[in-house]
């Protein structure tokens, strides 16, 4: 995944605002996880709605366009939310400038 991976996010929320879809914000967070007595770390982007729900797709590893794919999939209930959200970690990749107090 590319580090500018929130600019791709981010620059897909007009296009959805103009389909029909109440998001607001698209973050590549990492998420930490225990399974087993381990803690884990996983990529996935946060979408956060207008009403302040949220939901998650995994996107670890994924090519910024594959992630696109997999954030668009989630939103479409064309594949399952990302499952085992835990903790967390904002921060991890930087975003727009104008999205930055968003």
């Amino acid at each position: 995944m590319n580090k500018d991976i929130n600019h791709t996010l981010m620059a897909l929320v007009p296009v959805l605002k103009m389909n029909g879809e109440n998001v607001k914000r698209i973050e590549a967070v990492r998420d930490w996880y225990k399974a087993g007595g381990r803690e884990y770390c996983k990529e996935v982007a946060e979408i956060t709605y207008e009403n302040g729900h949220r939901r998650y797709a995994d996107i670890g590893c994924d090519s910024n366009l594959t992630a696109v794919y997999d954030v668009v999939a989630v939103i479409q209930d064309i594949k399952p939310r990302s499952e085992k959200i835990e903790r967390i970690e904002r921060g991890v990749y930087g975003m727009p400038e104008r999205m930055e107090s968003a």
